[in-house]
């Protein structure tokens, strides 16, 4: 039984009270239906714009959607999106319907193409529900009886099949849309859905790079990314050729237990679910084919593959219009990600102040999921090394533990006024010392313990230069006596006759 919230129903209201035909439609169905709670809700009707405008001319309306023929609507608080049929939404480019049947046909997968009101029930005539309740959800293109010319023991046939081909050469990202639906929730794209998808992948072509990038990212952020990465790389490579080397790709190293590519969708599905970071992953290995070289042992090595596999990545991400903040910080992400990190305390400080807390997190994050994913272990000990080393960073920052010498709780400025120092040199060789103190004792870095040691260093180092001083006179001392003894000191040597 579906059940729509109360601001959803007084809008279908509304326009039946009007004289309109009006009905929920699209994914707000489908998640009903699969037992979800939608959030965003879309209405249609065969009211024309204006007649919409003017039924809901007591509540908010925004107009920001018009140039797609879409309305929003606030009813009690929630934002509702009210449209005509339509039959085509091309940028924005619309053509209008003149029914229910037309709007729907234009959705692309059946489980999209149901609509719903309490006065009219259910309307679902291309079987979307039985799409989403058999033992696994299915994603099945729309499709349409179309009418071909075949041969038949050598005499041509007029023959009529279900042909879904339109569905994604009037909008190629659909491609990438089935894909989206597997990585999102537990779906299986029908099989003559694939083989209809595999048959028609050079609309990859003609594609909206913009859209492409926007179900690419949907897809590595889903809960089943890595599944459907894995499951779908025959689609994947021609968005994306770049992988196509990396598919069945053997390693021969004992590090890894898995090809390039099934590694790679594994590291995505470990990842942290951060954009940068799960694309960091789809790219991070892509470079390993070209760089493999084997030993005389007939062990797999990858030097250099950081690099090429940055480059390839930039490559993709200029291609698909990423914004460049995302391509610099991704780019970053892949060519440190084969960098090792120090286990130690002190080293792991260092690594903070020269990349930057934010930036080394991410990059642990990278480095686990890459650890993960590299053999069946639950935990391999390389990714507990890293774990342990992401919460001795988080604790550091959250602590904020001195891991820089602006840090100290003492200046130089302050040394100098003190006279614990004579000389701008003389300071930063002191702070020097204390700020190596602080990173090994971090409980050190108190105003008047540091003082107390800047004291006792200067004690220490007046007590060095005495007797350097000391030392130093004794040896002038020494080398004036003997030139005080000149050369009549020295024995005489005679040559013989």
């Amino acid at each position: 039984m579906i059940i729509l919230p109360a601001p959803v129903v007084e809008a279908l209201e509304r326009l039946e009270s009007a004289g309109f035909e009006a009905y929920v439609v699209g994914a707000c169905v489908r998640e009903l239906i699969v037992g979800n709670s939608p959030q965003d809700f879309d209405i249609v009707t065969n009211a024309e714009i204006n007649d919409i405008m003017f039924t809901f001319r007591e509540y908010r309306i925004s107009d920001e959607g018009m140039s797609r023929g879409e309305i929003l609507v606030t009813v009690v608080g929630m934002v509702i999106q009210i449209s005509p049929y339509r039959r085509e939404v091309v940028g924005n480019r619309v053509m209008y319907a003149e029914d229910l049947d037309t709007d729907l046909a234009r959705r692309g997968f059946t489980m999209n193409a149901m609509a719903y009101s309490p006065k009219a029930g259910l309307i679902d005539p291309y079987d979307g529900r039985g799409a989403l309740t058999g033992e696994i959800k299915r994603v099945v293109a729309i499709g349409e009886n179309v009418t071909v010319n075949v041969k038949v023991g050598g005499k041509p046939t007029a023959e009529t099949i279900y042909d879904m081909s339109k569905s994604f050469t009037i909008q190629p990202s659909r491609l990438l849309q089935a894909i989206r639906y597997c990585s999102e929730d537990e779906y299986e794209i029908d099989e003559q859905t694939r083989n209809c998808m595999k048959a028609n992948v050079a609309c990859f072509e003609y594609a909206d790079a913009g859209s492409i990038r926007e179900e690419l990212q949907r897809i590595v952020m889903g809960k089943f990314a890595a599944r459907a990465l894995e499951q779908n790389s025959d689609i994947l490579k021609y968005v994306l050729p770049e992988i196509e080397p990396c598919i069945g790709f053997e390693q021969r190293t004992r590090h890894h237990e898995f090809d390039v590519w099934t590694h790679i969708c594994k590291a995505v599905g470990y990842a942290l679910p951060e954009p940068e970071i799960r694309f960091a992953m789809l790219f991070h290995d892509l470079g390993k084919p070209d760089c493999m070289f084997v030993d005389v042992r007939g062990n797999g090595h990858f030097k250099g593959h950081a690099e090429r596999g940055r480059l390839l990545a930039e490559g993709i991400m200029r291609r698909l219009e990423f914004p460049k903040n995302m391509i610099d910080e991704i780019s970053w992400l892949i060519y440190h990600h084969d960098v090792p990190i120090p286990e130690d305390r002190k080293e792991l400080k260092g690594l903070i102040r020269e990349l930057g807390a934010p930036d080394l997190r991410d990059l642990l994050q990278c480095k686990i999921a890459d650890s993960r994913a590299r053999k069946s272990d639950n935990e391999p000990e390389q990714t507990q090394k890293l774990r342990a080393s992401l919460a001795a960073l988080n604790e550091i920052v959250e602590t904020d533990e001195c891991c820089d010498i602006s840090q100290l709780a003492i200046t130089k400025r302050e040394l100098i006024e003190r006279r614990l120092v004579s000389s701008d040199a003389e300071a930063e060789q002191l702070m020097n010392a204390l700020f190596d103190i602080v990173l090994d004792k971090p409980s050190f870095n108190n105003r008047l313990m540091l003082l107390d040691i800047a004291e006792k260093s200067k004690s220490k180092l007046e007590q060095i230069e005495a007797e350097r001083l000391r030392a130093a006179q004794e040896k002038a001392e020494q080398e004036r006596t003997k030139r005080e003894k000149g050369r009549r000191a020295e024995p005489v040597f005679k040559r013989k006759k």
